[in-house]
């Protein structure tokens, strides 16, 4: 791997995983791992992986990946684990249904970024999300049940709220 690629991997990892709202934050987080870069490579970086400026939750605004599959396989994604392939989401507080939504309560700032990484699943249980600072609205598909939710969630999610759901939901488990 070229060290351009690995410059790119590292820029996805850290923008997956921070909140980061400056090129200028970004460089000095990727010279602490060793790449020192110009504010000008920083910037063609940040266009070859089709990076953008969102407002975050807590008022600023964040540099996101917004399609990965746009970026061509070539540079970088076909080795980058999405959060969702390669861990739980610790700031999931709890989980409630009413119909077929499910409400998930997340820590302040983390609603949107689980959204996404729930958009990115490949399943036909979930129709779409919506968003807040705090709360994910998950859209459910019909006739599916509870158990079968948190059943699919059970390593996406932290135990101790899967497990609280589960007594909540479904009592007979």
């Amino acid at each position: 791997m070229s060290r351009r690629q690995t410059r790119l991997l590292a820029i996805v990892e850290i923008l997956s995983n921070n909140r980061i709202g400056s090129q200028d934050e970004l460089s000095r987080l990727l010279a602490a791992r060793g790449f020192k870069v110009t504010q000008a490579t920083l910037s063609r970086d940040l266009k070859a992986l089709k990076t953008t400026k969102v407002a975050a939750d807590w008022g600023g605004y964040r540099y996101i990946v917004t399609r990965p599959g746009d970026v061509p396989e070539d540079e970088i994604y076909e080795s980058i684990p999405s959060t969702a392939q390669s861990d739980t989401h610790p700031a999931v507080q709890s989980l409630d249904f009413s119909g077929t939504m499910l409400v998930i309560r997340t820590l302040e700032g983390y609603a949107s970024g689980l959204a996404y990484d729930l958009d990115r699943l490949d399943t036909p249980y979930i129709l779409g999300t919506i968003a807040g600072a705090d709360t994910v609205i998950v859209v459910l598909a019909e006739n599916v049940s509870h158990g079968e939710i948190l059943a699919y969630f059970q390593n996406f999610f932290p135990q101790k709220v899967i497990a609280a759901a589960l007594a909540a939901y479904c009592p007979e488990s």
